[in-house]
């Protein structure tokens, strides 16, 4: 019996001590997980939100395509900098990718804001693109970090080859559009104006009349 007590109290106590230690380890996870939890916060914080820097070809001007670099996060961008599998060129034979930007890096780029730059007519391009034989379209790989001090790597592949034949439509003339609704306005403006002259002048009238 003394024994059987003895093995007893020796299991009650390694079982005391193995929930002791679940209980520390579960203790220390939960308060770890609450700092990262925090220190991302701060960070978020301090930062603005995460951003996120891409570098596209853009087609919203047909038959002209665009370079654009872009940051469309919610967070301001720093020291970035840029890596091309081939250099970027125009059917002249410019170099893009030798622009001071997309050589030395950019220092600073907030959140919505963009740097494009002219890069080619699509057909040209095309051409240009396949005589250099760069069927895969080209990897762009761009670093940078956060006003936290985080760091990002995100890669982008750009082929305007996949556009190849596209129909694009001619643009509208803005300027027009913009002339005719300036001449109605205008001309509702005056119509209006008139309006109250003429219920001022009526007015002007009748108080005449009363006096008599």
């Amino acid at each position: 019996m003394t024994e059987d007590v003895a093995i007893a109290q020796i299991v009650t106590a390694v079982t005391t001590v193995f929930y002791a230690a679940v209980f520390a380890i579960g203790y220390y996870l939960i308060i770890k997980g609450n700092r990262e939890t925090l220190r991302e916060m701060r960070e978020q914080r301090l930062s603005g939100g995460r951003p996120q820097v891409i570098v596209e070809a853009r087609y919203s001007r047909l038959p002209m395509v665009d370079l654009v670099v872009r940051n469309f996060g919610g967070g301001v961008a720093k020291d970035i900098t840029f890596d091309f599998s081939v250099p970027i060129e125009d059917s002249t034979g410019f170099v893009l990718s030798e622009l001071p930007y997309f050589e030395e890096g950019m220092s600073f780029l907030g959140p919505g804001e963009e740097v494009a730059c002219a890069w080619d007519e699509l057909e040209n391009l095309v051409s240009s693109l396949r005589k250099r034989g760069h069927n895969e379209g080209i990897l762009i790989k761009v670093r940078y970090e956060d006003l936290a001090g985080e760091s990002y790597e995100t890669e982008w592949r750009i082929n305007p080859l996949i556009y190849e034949g596209n129909r694009h439509v001619p643009a509208r003339n803005h300027q027009a559009i913009d002339d005719l609704l300036s001449a109605l306005a205008r001309v509702s403006e005056n119509a209006s104006r008139g309006a109250t002259d003429e219920t001022s002048r009526r007015s002007i009238g009748n108080g005449s009349q009363h006096e008599r």
